[in-house]
């Protein structure tokens, strides 16, 4: 299973690539929750082919899941169930405003793509719900919280591709 790590905390563990899911996007609901670069395409391709993977990230309070994940993952799930034509709950935790979020027109171009993807890979992507095909691997209490030049110095962040 590829894993992986949000952009900055989560870069200290073991990862194969990195996505972007900002939690300031969810406080204060910027561009719909999620960057246009959020998720890698060789995550999407990934989910295109009902491969799991895991999410890294790391947070410095004792939240079990990342404000980047419980906001931005979870709207662009959204999004991307939406490209394939599903509408169903991939969390717990998602909110109408999620939902709406992701069916957003500037979206319109991603789901394209991802639409595209299918056609070209010729598969049945089946709906995408946080703990079948995503998998969260969050951490709590992290002492480096975007601190890059402590994250730098740790020897888990070497382990990038294998």
């Amino acid at each position: 299973m590829k894993r992986f790590a949000n952009i900055s905390n989560g870069l200290a563990y073991p990862h194969d690539d990195v996505c972007n899911f900002m939690s300031t996007h969810g406080h204060n609901c910027k561009m719909g929750y999620f960057r246009l670069d959020s998720m890698p395409w060789g995550a999407v391709i990934e989910l295109i082919n009902n491969r799991p993977i895991t999410i890294v990230d790391a947070s410095p309070h004792g939240k079990e899941i990342t404000d980047g994940l419980r906001y931005g993952l979870t709207s662009w799930l959204l999004m991307y169930n939406r490209a394939l034509g599903y509408r169903v709950q991939v969390a717990p935790w998602q909110t109408r405003e999620m939902y709406l979020a992701s069916g957003l027109k500037k979206w319109h171009p991603l789901r394209a793509r991802i639409r595209r993807l299918v056609k070209i890979y010729h598969v049945a992507p089946r709906p995408v719900v946080i703990g079948d095909l995503v998998h969260l691997d969050c951490h709590s209490h992290f002492a480096f919280d975007d601190k890059p030049e402590m994250i730098l110095a740790t020897p888990l962040m070497w382990n990038m591709g294998g």
